[in-house]
């Protein structure tokens, strides 16, 4: 059926490896079938496999069964080629903040592109006299609340302050960009809105040119054990990466572009508690670079599991975690240099995952 082939088929084995972690006490598969001549055989198949206590992943076909196995790969020399050239347009959207701002920078020092950040914050506006100067939190949430036009509620003055280091951030972020060699614009937009999305894109190639490559960083996490999860925050994360990823395809369909970098995360590949939404919607991300990869030969597309950065969505807290579970973090400049080196990989897996200090593919 056409089910096989549909990528978003693929986040349930994001929420099984979720659900194994969360629920030590039951057994959790994901069984992805082929194509059985009858229903019994296939029935026996399935069957036989749930009894099984490993792998969690599973291919069954009446040839036999298939298990995924995650290799080291060498790390990859510097491009002998550049995938872009200076001037050329990247689209990257995660709002020029965190992770984002490695990418930017690196790819700034290294191809010299035009780069058009895309996020949620409104556009630019200078900061008003009585803010500049502040950069203490307290002082900062005083003055908002003291040049409120009206009573503001404690959520609405954090909100507000965070919008305010969000800003702070992205012109650090395009000064960056500026100094290293490259140019960089900002544009807001809601990623999941696909027809504002293919409007975007024919503003930009009308102002700057072709599209040459887009790299998708955005992503939202709202941890939360399966049995706690509501529908908005699964809505809200899973929308920002799969739907994100479902309009900057469409929008850039008949582009000739030179690669395609999606950020996904090893809670995809391995589970992680708290994250079925952010597990299945980095699965999805994956399959859908494989479906993306097929249709687009000449294009470098590429699913990057992450493991954690010393920036962006780790908190201090989240550092801990990490710490004593034995897992390093990946620096922004060395995150930001593995990106530019796997970009212009042609031929190597399209799903790649990077640890600290380790980098392997999934076959």
């Amino acid at each position: 059926g056409t089910s096989l082939a549909d990528p978003l088929s693929g986040g349930l084995a994001g929420l099984i490896k979720t659900a194994a972690r969360e629920w030590s006490e039951v057994s959790c598969k994901a069984i992805d079938l082929g194509l059985f001549s009858d229903t019994a055989s296939e029935a026996r198949a399935v069957a036989d496999e749930i009894f099984l206590s490993a792998p969690q992943e599973v291919g069954l076909t009446p040839a036999g069964r298939t298990t995924l196995e995650v290799v080291d790969l060498p790390a990859l020399a510097a491009p002998a080629t550049a995938p872009i050239q200076a001037g050329d347009v990247v689209v990257i959207t995660g709002g020029g903040r965190g992770v984002t701002t490695a990418a930017a920078v690196t790819l700034a020092e290294a191809y010299k592109p035009l780069l058009v950040l895309l996020g949620r914050s409104p556009q630019q506006q200078p900061e008003p006299e009585w803010l500049a100067s502040l950069d203490d939190e307290g002082l900062i949430k005083r003055a908002i609340l003291e040049h409120a036009a009206e009573k503001l509620h404690p959520r609405e003055i954090e909100e507000q302050f965070r919008a305010v280091m969000a800003g702070r951030e992205l012109r650090t972020t395009l000064a960056r960009v500026a100094h290293a060699g490259g140019q960089a614009v900002y544009r807001s937009v809601d990623i999941r809105d696909v027809a504002a999305v293919s409007r975007l894109f024919d503003d930009i190639r009308s102002e700057y040119g072709p599209i040459r490559g887009i790299v998708h960083g955005a992503g939202v996490l709202a941890d939360r054990l399966i049995s706690d999860k509501t529908r908005e925050q699964f809505a809200l994360v899973y929308g920002t990466k799969v739907g994100g990823l479902r309009s900057l395809l469409e929008a850039s369909a008949s582009d000739d572009l030179r690669f395609i970098a999606m950020f996904a995360s090893t809670s995809g590949r391995f589970g992680r508690s708290g994250q079925v939404d952010y597990a299945v919607a980095n699965e999805v991300l994956n399959k859908l670079a494989q479906a993306e990869s097929r249709r687009r030969p000449a294009c470098r597309t590429v699913s990057i599991n992450w493991g954690p950065w010393d920036g962006g969505m780790v908190t201090p807290a989240l550092k801990k975690i990490f710490s004593g579970e034995g897992i390093g973090l990946i620096g922004l400049s060395e995150g930001g240099e593995f990106l530019m080196r796997e970009i212009a990989a042609a031929g190597d897996p399209v799903e790649i995952i990077a640890l600290a200090g380790r980098t392997a593919g999934s076959l």
